[in-house]
């Protein structure tokens, strides 16, 4: 990654107008896009999708439930008399006004009961009569028609007609004076939801005559925020200029989406503007630097207009919350330009800038930008936005920070003189600090995790989505008293049935009405309102028209108008009087046509009906009191057709997908952060080592969000997403500088660390600014973003170099292999096994103590412990064993064992050799808790007892028992045999037995003293010829013995130290050295070492002895082999890539005897060599370099010494081809090995042999390969 950018800067550099205009293009062409972005300002955007949450929307959005204002005049003193008609005349002049100065935005005013739609409806109703009667009807129809019934209908249509009110009233009871009708218009009833309220001069009041409410239906829908804020303001203005005793208030969705609107586009320009001001002091402050804020805020705008572009061509719009909360993108983008800066600040170099900071920044952009885009898949079409937004503002930013910033930073020639550092500031300071070696600091952190651990779980969601909202103290107080006045306006539940056509729609909802009335007898449903009782579905039409001609028989018209006729000529009725109702009883009936029903419902039951092609749905309300609201949701939930639906379930579905989203969001954040990690480390080591931080992070987060009960909601749940991100992002930042540290030396750490605090600082700044903002939805994101970016900064610069010190540091330092999972795995498996029969040994020789043991119990015990031992030794399958026995012994003759000591395995494969075997153990052994009663019950000896008292050691002699002794006294760490002690031999002498020494080999490089690794070694035990008492070939006397015995031991080993120790032994530790460089060159090395045989050929070819230089040496793999094998070997080696000299330079095995060097061959002041390497490297030089280089090596030789060049030979052409195509590979794709600007140059295999006839050198040649032309030359002297 780097390598490309190295590039693109270096085309960039000697093209300074060509970047300027390319970046000048892109810039404006996105700006152009992004103008053309429409903002959203709906703030149901929000809320996260979900199918019965959709439906109850939709049965918002297309009725007009969600679109009225409701208008409430009211007293200003509430305890004042009830003044109805002074209520009516303000209203009057209000409505006056608004219809003069705001009708362009008003789509509909109901402010009175429409006398007129009253008599169209009768008549409606009267004229299809039969359809809008039910069963029960039927029974009050047959009270209606009795003679006294009708006696008493009659008069009381008398006084009607005779009264005022009769002219308004003749056509009706002409119409129906039996009064069949009214059942019908009862009905109505249902469409007024609320018992509270009633007509007054057809206004419709509150039953205490303080409150008149009208309607205004916008002509614009809530989300046109503009136009409906024009109307709102003009409104406020009339209602400021009111009465003094009467004020009028309102409230509604677009009130609501109005308020919302304008506070966020406030909170947004001022949040905004408060963080670039803030950033463009701070930063100048910071860099000593005018210039400095405005470069850094480059990258920042030019991702921002990138990413509204990109909108642009994906959907074309965005929600304006989404953009609201572009402070927490602000901040984060601001991150990649001000560690290019910091970092430039530190460096002066553009290249090493660049670097140094490639890889951690894209991949930490990489995985910021994939956790905003994890927000797609969540449920809110707002998140959603954000994720996109926030996506590619960071993918422009990181673009222009790597690509176009570096040129802008650099456009002033810095004095040559200048000091890397301009100024030391406090972050400089701070970030100096290594808070990680403090142990109380490490120890607190721990503990709070513990605490935190507790109250993580505690954390919850915020109940009340309302708290969602904004919404002024005026329009607060109006929704307050609004449900104060309508009392059951949070106990609604709303019954939505649905079918493909609106008769579908109507059947289904019919049949629910029987359910609801029985909820109703059971006082479960007080009341209900829906369109059951007026539209009805056209199959119902039909059964109550046949209902009613069954009804209707002819002898019960014949009674009921012979009563009419004889009643009402009593009371002077006209005989014609009731034709129309004779009209009524005898007319066909039909289903009522739609068109007929247009009026009807288009003034009063629109809220209640929704049609779309291939879909309707129908709502039914219901009231209830809220401890049988389950009752409702048991009776209809499971009913086809029929969703169910409450503010209550609203909210606790919210909170369910809030919490689904959550976790879902916290999921695939850290698994892409985790397998992100991974796949840049290529160690699960390293990736847990950054990984559990952010892990610790989030659970601290959770845990004093728990401990002050401070709750997610549906718009800060993108902290999930943005704690990741940037928690990944400062975690590759530390990891990164702590692995260039131990792969190179270089001390980056210090300006990363830098960088991190700055940017916590202005991230925090940019999230810490919503604190400012009114809107609930921006400022629930500050306190939590600003607690998790603390949070995250502190845990990662406290323990990511804690753990990697634990994991790597520490033990390097000590010449130890670094810590692996499978290392800490094998080697916790080997311990806890190893513990567990030292247990089971101790309580079985408690248990053989009981019973007071003979010798034959002993014996049982020693073969216990011996076949233990096997099974320890064996249980490692990662280790090899090796037993040679040429002698087959078999000991049954006892002997002092001597044997050499390297580690505490020693024991263990001894022991097994045979069950009579006793060890001599110092006090502290014999005294362990864990071990001593086995010690003791085995009869091993302490040593001091043995120096004072051999009688027991004589006694275990003769029953055919052995002593194991190490006569060095002490393990030796680097495996090399020290002096023997005199007590071996000495206690031989005394006890007239045998000497048998063996041979222990492996068990340092497997388990080396004082370290728990347990590694993949190959442990070889040799048993020796026995050395009997009477053999004087090992000296006289146990003095001289040991001496003698020591040299021919040390000989032996010698030897069969050499025997195993040859290339391929040392390959798990030449791996060791290059582990947690980076996963190319971990792969690199393990796959070039085993191409190479592990460099067996060299080895065979290279002095045991002597000055060894290899030219090109590349990352020092062959030297540390080479050295592995022979320490006596001094390698010097050279390369013309400084990054793998560097390298080289840096792994824990380097000593004093191997060098590396940055030089170009062409001037390297040589040394005299007995041996000069040079593999594969001669072909990126040209020819006559080739032989000027060859020249050099024959005339730097020592007596006797060699040259070894491997390299492809052209004169090979065949082969030559596949040379040439490895060479390109590793040069041009995968980029390893540097070459010059004159590119590459094979050599011929005669012209090695021409130079060394010229030197009087005789040339062996050997094929390094089957596949390719490379060709191993060896040149010694010819007198040799």
């Amino acid at each position: 990654m780097k390598k490309i950018f190295l590039h693109i800067y270096d085309f960039f550099e000697k093209r300074r107008l060509a970047l300027y205009i390319i970046f000048g293009i892109i810039f404006l062409m996105a700006a152009w896009f992004a103008s053309r972005v429409k903002f959203e300002e709906d703030i149901s955007k929000i809320l996260p999708k979900d199918k019965k949450i959709e439906k109850l929307n939709e049965v918002f959005q297309n009725s007009k439930f969600m679109d009225k204002l409701v208008v409430m005049v009211s007293l200003k003193d509430t305890t004042a008399t009830a003044q109805p008609d002074s209520l009516i005349a303000y209203t009057d002049t209000l409505v006056e006004n608004i219809q003069l100065k705001l009708t362009p935005f008003i789509g509909k005013l109901n402010v009175k009961v429409d006398d007129e739609l009253v008599m169209e409806l009768f008549g409606l109703l009267n004229e299809h009569l039969p359809v809008f009667l039910d069963e029960k009807d039927y029974l009050e129809i047959d009270s209606l028609i009795k003679p006294q019934k009708v006696k008493e209908t009659l008069e009381q249509d008398f006084r009607t007609l005779t009264s005022p009110a009769g002219f308004a009233l003749k056509t009706m009871i002409s119409k129906d004076p039996v009064g069949i009708t009214f059942l019908a218009m009862k009905k109505l009833q249902q469409l007024q939801f609320d018992e509270n309220f009633e007509r007054y001069e057809n206004y419709i009041v509150t039953r205490d005559m303080k409150h008149l409410l009208f309607f205004i239906t916008p002509k614009y829908p809530p989300n046109n925020t503009g136009k409906n804020a024009l109307l709102l303001k003009g409104l406020d203005s009339l209602i400021n200029n009111g009465s003094n005793n009467i004020t009028a208030s309102y409230f509604g969705a677009t009130a609501v989406s109005v308020g919302n609107a304008l506070q966020l586009r406030k909170d947004t320009l001022l949040t905004q503007g408060i963080t670039i001001l803030f950033i463009i002091i701070f930063l100048g402050f910071y860099f000593r630097k005018k210039t400095a804020p405005f470069i850094i805020l480059v990258p920042v705008v030019f991702g921002a207009v990138f990413s509204l572009a990109v909108i642009y061509f994906l959907k074309g719009s965005i929600s304006v919350i989404a953009l609201g909360t572009g402070s927490v993108v602000l901040g984060i983008a601001v991150n990649y330009s001000l560690h290019v800066f910091n970092h430039y600040r530190h460096t002066k170099n553009i290249k090493e800038l660049i670097q140094d900071l490639a890889k951690p920044m894209t991949i930490g952009s990489f995985t910021t930008i994939g956790g905003f885009l994890c927000l797609q898949f969540v449920e809110s079409e707002m998140l959603k936005d954000l994720g996109l937004f926030a996506a590619f503002s960071l993918v422009g930013a990181s673009l222009c920070s790597l690509i176009f910033l570096p040129h802008f930073i650099a456009a002033k020639k810095q004095p040559a003189t200048q000091h890397v550092l301009d100024n030391f500031s406090w972050i400089d300071k701070l970030a100096s600090l290594k808070p990680e070696y403090n142990k109380y600091l490490v120890i607190l952190i721990f503990g709070l995790t513990i605490f935190f651990a507790f109250w993580a779980g505690k954390a919850g969601f915020e109940p009340d989505l309302q708290n969602m909202n904004f919404m002024s103290k005026r329009l607060k107080q109006s929704e307050k008293q609004l449900n104060h006045i309508n009392q059951y306006a949070l106990q609604s539940v709303y019954l939505v049935t649905e079918g493909k056509t609106l008769d579908e729609a109507l059947a289904n909802n019919e049949k629910l009405v029987a359910d609801i009335d029985k909820l109703k007898d059971k006082q479960v449903v007080k009341k209900y309102s829906g369109v059951s009782s007026l539209i009805i579905s056209d199959s119902l039409q039909k059964i109550r028209i046949e209902r009613w001609n069954r009804y209707w028989t002819a002898d019960k018209k014949n009674e009921l108008m012979a009563t009419l006729i004889k009643e009402g000529v009593a009371l002077k009725f006209n005989a014609s009087a009731f034709d129309n109702f004779k009209l009524l009883l005898d007319k066909e009936y039909t289903p009522v046509d739609k068109n007929a029903m247009a009026p009807v419902r288009k003034n009063l039951l629109d809220d209640y009906i929704t049609e779309k092609p291939g879909k309707a749905t129908v709502v039914t309300l219901v009231k209830t009191v809220p401890e049988k609201k389950q009752q409702v949701y048991d009776a209809f939930e499971n009913k086809a057709h029929v969703t169910v639906l409450d503010k209550q379930y609203l909210t606790k579905r919210f909170v369910e997908i809030i919490n689904l989203d959550f976790t879902s969001i916290a999921l695939m954040t850290s698994m892409l952060v985790f397998f992100v990690l991974l796949l840049v480390y290529g160690r699960i080591e390293l990736t847990l080592v950054s990984f559990i931080p952010m892990a610790i992070s989030w659970l601290w987060i959770l845990g004093i969000m728990g401990l002050f009960d401070i709750r997610f909601n549906i718009i800060n749940i993108i902290i999930s997403a943005l704690i990741f991100g940037l928690g990944d992002d400062y975690s590759l930042f530390i990891m990164d500088g702590l692995l260039q540290e131990y792969k190179t030396g270089k001390k980056n750490l210090s300006s990363f660390k830098s960088s991190i605090i700055l940017s916590a600082v202005t991230t925090v700044a940019g999230l810490g600014v919503l604190i400012f903002a009114q809107h609930p939805a921006l400022r629930s994101i500050a306190l939590i973003s600003i607690i998790g970016i603390l949070c995250v900064v502190i845990i990662a610069q406290v323990l990511i170099p804690f753990l990697f010190r634990i994991l790597v540091t520490n033990r390097v330092k000590r010449n130890r292999f670094p810590w692996t999972l499978w290392g800490f795995i094998k080697s916790s498996f080997a311990f806890s096994y190893f513990i567990g029969w030292s247990v089971t040994l101790t309580l079985l020789a408690y248990i053989f103590s009981l019973f007071n043991i003979k010798e034959k119990g002993k014996l049982l015990y020693h073969k216990i412990i011996a076949l233990v031992c096997k099974r320890l030794v064996y249980i490692m399958i990662n280790v090899k064993k090796k037993i040679i026995n040429q002698q087959g012994e078999d000991f049954k003759k006892p002997a002092i064992i001597i044997a050499n000591h390297q580690s505490s395995l020693d024991i263990l494969p001894l022991i097994m050799l045979h069950p009579k075997l006793l060890m001599i153990t110092n006090n502290r052994i014999w005294n362990s808790p864990l071990f001593g009663k086995v010690i003791r019950l085995a009869d091993y000896f302490p040593a001091e007892q043995i120096e004072t008292d051999l009688s027991q050691v004589q006694q275990r002699i003769k029953n055919g028992y052995s002593v194991i002794i190490f006569p060095e006294g002490t393990r030796a760490e680097d495996g090399v045999i020290k002096r023997f002690h005199k007590g071996a031999f000495y206690l031989a002498q005394k006890l007239d037995v045998d000497i048998l020494p063996i041979m222990i080999h492996g068990t340092n490089y497997t388990l080396t003293k004082q370290d728990q690794l347990l590694k993949d070694g190959k442990l070889t035990v040799k048993i020796l010829p026995r050395i009997k008492t009477a053999d004087t070939s090992y000296g006289n006397g146990y003095a001289e013995r040991s001496k003698v015995v020591g040299r021919y031991f040390r000989a032996e080993f010698e030897k069969l130290r050499t025997e195993i120790e040859q290339p391929k032994y040392f390959r798990e530790q030449l791996i060791y050295n290059y582990l947690y460089k980076g996963p190319v060159l971990e792969w690199y090395m393990r796959i070039k070492t085993k191409l190479e045989k592990n460099y067996q050929p060299f080895n065979q070819l290279v002095p045991k002895q002597g000055k060894i230089l290899d030219i090109g040496c590349g990352y020092g793999f062959m030297p540390y082999m080479l050295w592995f094998v022979e320490k006596n070997r001094h390698i010097t080696g050279i390369d013309y890539d400084e990054e793998k000299i560097e390298t080289a330079n840096h792994c824990f095995s380097k000593t004093d005897n191997i060098n590396f060097v940055h030089s170009d061959v062409m001037s390297f002041a040589f040394e005299k060599y007995d041996c000069i390497i040079m593999a594969d490297m001669l072909h990126y030089l040209q020819p006559a370099e080739q032989k000027l280089v060859i020249e050099k090596c024959l005339q730097h030789l020592n007596a006797g010494g060699s040259i070894i060049i491997r390299d492809g030979d052209k004169d090979k052409e065949a082969m030559h081809k596949k040379t040439r195509l490895t060479e390109f590979l590793s040069t041009k794709v995968v980029n390893f090995n540097k070459t010059k600007e004159t590119g590459l140059s094979f050599l011929s295999g005669s012209m090695i042999r021409e130079m060394a006839a010229a030197n009087n050198m005789l040339c062996t040649e050997m094929a390094d390969s089957k596949l390719t032309s490379n060709t191993l030359f060896i040149l010694k002297a010819a007198n040799n």
